[in-house]
């Protein structure tokens, strides 16, 4: 999984299922003695059992059914890896087989790894740490940034929000290190000393000395804290008012008024760009105000621990587990993966369109494909009807829903045209003189050309931004499509030898809910063809407000296991998804003679998780998504037809008063 800034850069222009794999909630059977009854507690009565059977791997921070299939999925992979290495043969230069087993014997040969040292990188490093000034520190960032290592001064190429047939440079705040949500709450106060401590030990492997390193760290995180002040919060990135703030060339330059911003953007081949889009200008302003000659010290040292930090996978075996000993600390796994795992994790990550047309060609079931869209197509006409059940929304407003519907674009599988970057891809074999961080960096290198050189085309809709090897799902709000890979049709999500109600309360529940994204608080406001516009009138906007608060409220009544509240705020447009999605798949297995107590057992079951209290508190502060337990029962509380199938009456823990229960999306009047 990709760290927590790649997400919320990502949460710009979608909504990523991955992140629901990471609900967060300890849901270990630890002393419960009794099974719970279904109108007790649904979720732990149909887990019950799974749970009792599970157990969170050592080198994990949680068990679930995301985890399960990707780990099927790397099994798969793994074994293409293992004979392609153990082949013999020779594979011609620039395929797949041989980018991928010369890769991988760079990865896995662990003393030579450590004899290369990080010769590599070296000449950036050496030229950040001898800039005697802002401005050959700047030339250095420039270097960095050319092999995807930004640091300080972070953009990307995005689909612009007011006009999607175009594609924008969007500025965001610099790398947040252990992050904003850690840094700003007391209770982490633990994790915040141990990342200060790991700062420390990665500059002391760099060559400092311990006491020097201790000082440094000190300052490094203290230069991050400032800046994680100003930045955006998880929830902040779904308000396009928030985060598109359009600068001008000047503007621009104003901005980073410490620095030769114009000399910056030019070595980018950004120069001359109609706008440019700041999406977290507070931090910005408190990074350019420490961008001072006197804090030169405090950026040199910052930059370099991000360097490292950013490239220790790839690097010398003690920069790797260093690192990792950092991770295991934050997820609470208590034992490291093999060497063999690691390798593959890191070749799979640099190469993963290689793998991806390996396991599309070999793993995936084409009849599902099909399956899929019909499923897909029901599942809109059920959307389109329920839109026209609202009483709340004008004739005018209805008719945009249906037509921002009726253009949805649908992705399955795989894309229809591959992506070219790995024409651009090239790997040295270790016998020609490559060793595994001078390939990665000359990889990097050459992703970042292939953005910048897609981003001077401009836009190409037919782009995904997952692999079909990845357990996933999203909402693209700029393409105002859903995108579903090959790995996650798969048990308990979609299985052809399933009934009808578990695929709708799996993957029907899944398809629901990425459509609902499409009306959720952020998607709410793009029209059909992915344009920043609200379509909506003001009275429609209060009326969806009030229904919003009422289940920022509803769900602020639920706790996890440590007696915190769940924050309804910070997950209301996934739980306006979830809502949506089971009244969807209610309404249509209802319609198709289904039964619903396949439904709910399923949307139950994929939900089902084990975690630990690290990833728990982690989760419950930076998780854009109601905790598994929560999002399984306090959705199901609110479906009228779920009463009917479990006998809840009043009384019960799972029963909810009639005129409580929530939804933006309703097939009765409004409540």
């Amino acid at each position: 999984m990709k760290n927590n800034k790649a997400i919320q850069k990502l949460a710009l222009v979608m909504v990523v299922l991955v992140l629901v794999s990471l609900t967060g909630c300890a849901n270990s059977q630890a002393g419960k003695t009794i099974k719970p009854s279904e109108s007790a507690d649904f979720y732990g009565a149909i887990n019950y059992d799974l749970l009792a059977e599970k157990t969170i791997p050592a080198t994990e921070g949680e068990w679930d059914y995301f985890y399960e299939l990707d780990e099927k999925t790397t099994g798969q992979l793994q074994g293409i890896v293992s004979e392609l290495s153990n082949s013999g043969k020779t594979y011609p230069q620039g395929s797949s087989e041989q980018k991928i087993s010369d890769l991988y014997a760079c990865a896995i040969d662990l003393d030579a790894r450590n004899a290369q040292g990080l010769t590599a990188v070296t000449p950036y490093l050496e030229k950040i740490e001898s800039a005697r000034n802002l401005d050959e520190y700047l030339e250095g960032l420039s270097d960095l940034s050319a092999i995807g290592q930004s640091s300080l001064i972070r953009y990307g190429y995005y689909q612009d929000d007011m006009n999607s047939e175009a594609l924008m440079v969007g500025f965001e705040s610099m790398d947040a290190l252990i992050g904003k949500e850690y840094m700003e709450d007391p209770s982490m106060q633990e994790y915040c000393d141990a990342y200060k401590g790991y700062i420390q030990d990665m500059l002391v492997l760099s060559g400092e000395d311990k006491e020097t390193a201790g000082k440094n760290a000190e300052a490094v995180y203290a230069f991050a804290s400032a800046v994680a002040a100003q930045a955006l919060s998880p929830e902040e990135f779904y308000d396009p008012e928030r985060y598109y703030n359009v600068y001008s060339y000047d503007q621009l330059l104003a901005l980073y008024g410490n620095i030769n911003m114009a000399k910056y953007l030019e070595t980018q081949g950004l120069g001359s760009e109609d706008h440019y889009v700041v999406f977290e200008v507070e931090a910005i302003k408190q990074i350019n105000a420490m961008l001072t000659e006197e804090n030169l010290p405090v950026l040199k040292e910052y930059t370099k621990f991000v360097v490292l930090n950013d490239l220790a996978d790839y690097a010398p075996v003690a920069y790797r587990d260093l690192k990792l000993e950092m991770a295991m600390k934050l997820d609470g796994s208590t034992e490291k993966k093999t060497d063999q795992r690691l390798a593959f994790d890191e070749v799979e990550s640099l190469l993963e369109w290689e793998f991806g047309k390996i396991y599309a060609e070999k793993y995936f079931n084409e009849k599902a494909k099909q399956d899929i869209k019909t499923m897909v197509a029901t599942i809109i006409e059920e959307y389109k009807a329920i839109i026209n059940a609202q009483d709340w929304m004008s004739p005018a407003t209805k008719a945009k829903a249906t037509l921002k519907l009726d253009t949805m674009d649908l992705k399955i599988g795989y894309p229809d045209q591959w992506p070219t970057i790995g024409d651009t891809l090239q790997v040295t074999a270790p016998q020609d003189g490559g060793t595994y961080l001078s390939n990665t960096l000359a990889l990097m290198k050459a992703t970042r050309q292939y953005d910048y050189d897609e981003y001077k085309k401009g836009v190409n809709r037919e782009q995904w931004y997952m692999t079909p090897q990845e357990v996933n799902a999203y909402y693209n709000p700029a393409n105002n499509e859903i995108v579903f890979p090959a790995a996650i049709l798969q048990a308990p999500y979609f299985d052809e030898n399933q009934s009808n109600g578990q695929n709708l309360g799996g993957i029907g529940a899944v398809i629901a809910h990425e459509i609902s994204h499409a009306f959720d608080k952020s998607g709410s406001l793009y029209d059909e063809k992915g344009n920043y516009n609200v379509w909506w009138t003001e009275a429609e906007y209060q009326k969806y407000d009030e229904l919003s608060q009422k289940i920022i409220d509803y769900y602020g009544n639920y706790t996890i296991s440590t007696g915190e509240p769940v924050n309804g705020t910070l997950t209301l447009s996934e739980n306006i998804a979830d809502l949506g999605a089971l009244t969807t798949v209610t309404a249509v297995a209802e319609k198709q003679g289904e039964s619903l107590t396949d439904v709910y057992s399923n949307w139950a079951t994929i939900w089902a998780k084990l975690s630990t209290p690290d990833l728990e508190k982690n989760y419950l502060l930076t998780d854009v998504h109601a905790p598994a337990p929560v999002r399984v029962n306090a959705v199901l509380s609110s479906i009228d037809a779920f009463y009917d199938s479990y006998g809840i009456k009043e009384g019960d823990k799972m029963y909810v008063a009639p005129d409580n229960r929530v939804a933006i999306w309703q097939t009765n009047a409004t409540k």
